[in-house]
């Protein structure tokens, strides 16, 4: 091969040899040009999906981001744009939790506490009291969740007030100090356990019974303020019932017309004397028939009267100002002066009151009234007063009824004093055992009427059973259906 030729080879093998290195770096610029492209194509592609609400499809490419932190970042923003599609849908839970997952990301945190209020809200409105409660804690001062979290205790309170939980309502209501009226709401509770009623008073007492103790309490409170009141009495010789359409009814002894009650309507309370019949219209006025000779039967003028109570031979109505109306055999202008009075009770020639601030006061004045303080139920005979207490017990000025249990109701004779308890039962204790009746049968009693020699009892159904003698009469109530409201 000649000279040139070589030549020309040698050229020719340069210029290929050139050509393939341009190639060369062309392609690898094409590549590194592609490797950068790339990537910035799929972060367009994520950040259109993140946009449009697609972030699953998001987070499949975000799993190819080999750089950690840029792929968290994206992650992030995933878990937000989740958190305001459920949040959208009213899906409060879901929407949490993401936003807790999206932390210091944009608002996250404060639509994550958005979200624990609408929770708590939530729970608030479905009646758990205590989820709500804890919830609105947990936000701490965020708007007006620490006025929420009280309102739950409140509503709480009020649940259990109403279910007759004394203990557990009166706990919160303490614990709620000041809110709303729930320092009031304590005092209504303390006086409706305790029966006193100068609420600080009753509030201190009730702080120092036990839980059992304020719920058996409120539970004869209950049994009390349901039985019917002033339906039965008996004289004498005699018994007056009061009917469901406000008519009277009597039987027995007759002889100074004291059974004559068929002119008597509209009538809502009975009592009776020796030998007279007193009746409280709805009205607030008081008729009375039978022997007057003391002067009993002089009711005509009385107004404003709402509960009437008798003696042998004297009237007495309470007044809706407390104060007491007398008329009859002795001189009462000393009771005619108390006041501050919330019940009467008379028996024989005896008068009691029970004041609102849970003592007694009697006419003539009987020694041992201070044992009688608190005093529920009041009843009164020749010589000694009697009371059931807020917790059931029974107290006397000169008789020992400690063995007597969840007493609701008592009535006072010169022979006996009956007991009513909160089961219907009777309990009697006789002064003489010559005297004494047999009481065991009678389970279902709402009412009791102690007299000389006779007793009557209303039943559950308004029906009424006369224990005793019946020389009079007396005992023929056995078409009676009394008043039980």
């Amino acid at each position: 091969m000649d000279h040139e030729n070589q030549k020309a080879i040698r050229s020719q093998v340069g210029r290929v040899m050139l050509l393939a290195t341009a190639l060369f770096f062309l392609l690898l610029s094409g590549a590194l040009v592609l490797r950068e492209r790339i990537p910035q194509e799929r972060l367009s592609r994520i950040e259109d999906l993140i946009a449009r609400g697609e972030t699953a499809d998001a987070r499949r490419y975000i799993a190819r981001i080999d750089d950690e932190a840029l792929a968290e970042r994206y992650s992030v923003r995933c878990d937000y744009a989740e958190a305001e599609t459920a949040f959208a849908a009213g899906d409060y839970a879901a929407a949490l939790e993401k936003y807790a997952n999206a932390g210091s990301y944009a608002d996250a945190e404060a639509k994550a506490a958005r979200c624990s209020y609408l929770l708590a809200d939530a729970l608030f409105a479905s009646g758990d009291y205590d989820g709500a409660a804890a919830a609105f804690a947990a936000l701490g001062a965020y708007e007006d969740a620490p006025e929420r979290a009280s309102e739950c205790l409140y509503q709480k309170a009020l649940a259990y007030d109403s279910a007759g939980a004394v203990s557990e309502a009166a706990e919160l209501y303490e614990q709620l100090g000041l809110y709303r009226d729930s320092a009031e709401r304590l005092r209504l509770l303390a006086v409706a356990v305790t029966g006193i009623e100068d609420a600080e008073e009753a509030l201190t007492v009730m702080r120092g019974l036990s839980r059992e103790d304020r719920e058996h309490m409120l539970a004869l409170s209950r049994v009390r303020d349901s039985l019917p009141a002033g339906v039965i009495a008996v004289g004498f010789y005699h018994t007056v019932g009061l009917l469901p359409d406000g008519g009277v009814v009597a039987c027995g002894d007759n002889s100074f017309g004291q059974c004559d009650t068929a002119a008597l309507h509209d009538v809502v309370a009975v009592a009776a004397g020796a030998y007279h019949t007193v009746a409280l219209h709805s009205d607030g006025s008081v008729s009375a028939v039978g022997r007057a000779t003391e002067g009993q039967c002089a009711t005509a003028d009385w107004r404003g009267v709402v509960a009437v109570a008798a003696a042998d031979y004297a009237t007495f109505g309470l007044t809706r100002q407390g104060t007491l109306l007398c008329c009859g055999v002795n001189n009462y202008a000393e009771p005619s002066a108390w006041s501050a009075l919330r019940a009467v009770a008379g028996g024989s020639y005896n008068l009691a009151a029970l004041r609102t601030d849970g003592s007694v006061w009697s006419y003539p004045t009987l020694k041992g009234l201070d044992a009688l303080k608190g005093a529920e139920v009041l009843a009164v005979n020749t010589g000694y007063a009697v009371a059931a207490l807020a917790d059931g017990s029974v107290v006397s000025t000169n008789f020992d009824l400690s063995a007597w249990s969840d007493i609701v109701a008592l009535s006072a004779s010169g022979t006996a004093i009956l007991g009513l308890d909160s089961r219907g039962c009777v309990s009697a204790h006789f002064f003489r055992s010559g005297d004494a009746l047999d009481f065991s049968a009678v389970t279902d009693a709402v009412a009791i009427a102690a007299g000389g020699t006779h007793f009557a009892v209303v039943h559950a159904d308004g029906s009424v059973s006369v224990f005793g003698e019946n020389a009079h009469g007396e005992a023929e109530t056995a078409s009676w259906t009394l008043k039980l409201s």
